[in-house]
């Protein structure tokens, strides 16, 4: 039986990037890595990295691309990753979280249909409405694969409802589209489960009340409203937070000790004087912090001026 992880990217180089600071990431942090595979549009520099390189078929978008690896996974076990999250721990370890996982799985919970919470509403999802007696809710950035009939089914499904995805109600925070409430419509018609999850497998900013991180280290720690301050080994940035500073200076960090084949240090890796002035005491993080919202208030005061000469007009 053959086993390893899988990444996507498609469309803008940035996506690519992404993917790569991943699998060095994850490199970085296992002394026994993996195959790790990328589902991609093309062949480049970035993806002569992987271990091994799955040319989709008419890749439509990042969110329903993931659907083919159901049936193109080069491994009879597969964890897929979202490419826009950065390595802090093992991710061997996902392993053992999914070890007990159906043919198909992801972190989260299982409702039942009467909950208010999750992806989807009985009453708003048409024909599928008499096929579900429970409702998975999945993170979109850690799956478990295992090829066969199951995922297969899975596939055949996803197709179908996103066919008619506009027919279906779904909750205003996946608009336009996304591959999550599909997900976890099909699982639920096909009668899998989503594994429990667990706080320690991954953070997202946008969800963490604090949150700190450094790749050198491997200090990556965050907290929720529901759940206390805990040592995780994933950060899932999502594509608008690599845009910001909090995953830019991470990138430089990791691309510095790749340069350097610096390994990461419980302390700190070791650093010269002048990059340890910028990246160790975070003088190159204020850079970026401030360029960042230079940015920002010049767009600001840019919308200010024009709506002020809309209402002259």
């Amino acid at each position: 039986m053959t086993r390893g992880f899988i990444t996507l990217a498609t469309g803008d180089e940035k996506y690519y990037r992404f993917a790569r600071n991943l699998l060095m990431s994850y490199r970085l942090y296992t002394d026994d890595p993996m195959p790790f595979a990328i589902a991609c549009d093309r062949e480049n520099a970035v993806t002569a990295l992987f271990d091994q390189v799955i040319l989709l078929k008419d890749p439509q978008n990042s969110f329903w691309d993931k659907f083919q690896l159901f049936e193109t996974s080069p491994f009879d076990e597969a964890i897929f990753i979202d490419a826009d999250c950065l390595a802090y721990k093992d991710l061997n370890a996902y392993w053992d979280y999914f070890a007990q996982a159906d043919d198909f799985s992801g972190s989260g919970t299982n409702y039942p249909l009467n909950s208010q919470k999750g992806l989807f509403q009985i009453n708003d999802i048409g024909e599928y409405g008499d096929r579900v007696r429970w409702k998975p809710d999945i993170c979109g950035g850690l799956y478990f694969i295992r090829k066969g009939p199951t995922c297969s089914a899975l596939y055949r499904l996803c197709q179908d409802i996103i066919a008619n995805y506009d027919a279906y109600r779904w909750p205003d925070y996946c608009a336009p589209k996304a591959d999550e409430p599909v997900l976890c419509l099909a699982m639920a018609v096909l009668g899998l489960r989503a594994t429990e999850a667990d706080p320690t497998n991954y953070g997202i900013p946008w969800e963490a009340t604090s949150m700190e991180q450094d790749i050198f280290t491997g200090k990556c720690r965050y907290a929720t409203d529901w759940h206390p301050l805990v040592e995780g080994k994933l950060i899932h940035f999502s594509t608008r937070y690599c845009m910001k500073p909090v995953y830019l200076f991470e990138e430089e960090k990791l691309n510095l000790m790749l340069r350097k084949h610096l390994r990461p240090g419980k302390d700190a890796v070791r650093l010269d004087p002048v990059n340890k002035l910028l990246y160790q005491y975070k003088l190159r993080y204020g850079w970026l912090w401030l360029k960042d919202f230079s940015r920002r208030a010049f767009q600001k005061l840019l919308r200010i001026a024009k709506k002020a000469l809309d209402r002259a007009a």
